[in-house]
């Protein structure tokens, strides 16, 4: 899928001043940090971390990092991964940190060597920014388990629905496409709205 069509899908009317909310938080940043968190870290904050990541590179945001990660550690679910290769994503998959573990990128924004490897981990694990990052709580349980995210500079609470509901059916494909595209517009508009306000 081109990049133009994927971030340019039009974000949900009653989810924009949200989005707008967040983008005037990260415009005023020199450099931005944002660590998107999930109960797990399996789906949806690996979802973001990857889709914000690469839409401030196509974007041509700078001194832009992001993250992810848990109230606990699990493992980053397959079908992730592969819903990142049907949109035209290079996946490659590591062993790391006792676990399988990914590189996912874009080949013409990035290079293999210097992509993050993505793995589940705790929120505060070492790999992540320590201080001074935005925390994006896109699950309703992180956001209610986790009322303090020691470092953070500013929470922000932008949900997704979990595609978890789907693994093992017939409609996994689709859900976890369904669920990129979803994120992908509603991170791409904040890309966007930042280099609009910066």
């Amino acid at each position: 899928m081109d990049l133009d069509q994927l971030f340019n899908h039009i974000p949900n009317a009653e989810r924009k001043p949200k989005l707008e909310a967040i983008a005037q938080s990260f415009s005023k940043e020199s450099e931005l940090k944002v660590n998107f968190i999930c109960t797990h870290n399996s789906r949806r904050s690996h979802f973001s971390e990857i889709l914000f990541r690469t839409a401030a590179k196509y974007y041509g945001l700078k001194n832009v990092q992001t993250f992810s990660g848990g109230t606990e550690r699990t493992a980053l679910f397959p079908e992730v991964a592969e819903s990142f290769k049907r949109h035209g994503f290079r996946v490659i998959p590591l062993e790391a940190h006792n676990q399988r573990a990914y590189k996912i990128f874009i080949e013409n924004l990035e290079k293999v060597d210097t992509t993050p490897v993505l793995f589940s981990k705790k929120y505060d694990d070492e790999s992540n920014a320590q201080e001074n990052y935005h925390a994006i709580m896109v699950c309703n349980s992180a956001h209610e388990s986790c009322p303090v995210v020691h470092g953070s500079k500013q929470r922000h609470s932008l949900m997704f629905t979990d595609p978890k509901h789907s693994d093992g059916g017939s409609n996994q494909k689709d859900v976890y496409d369904k669920t990129l595209i979803m994120i992908a517009s509603e991170l791409g508009f904040v890309a966007r709205k930042v280099l609009e306000l910066i």
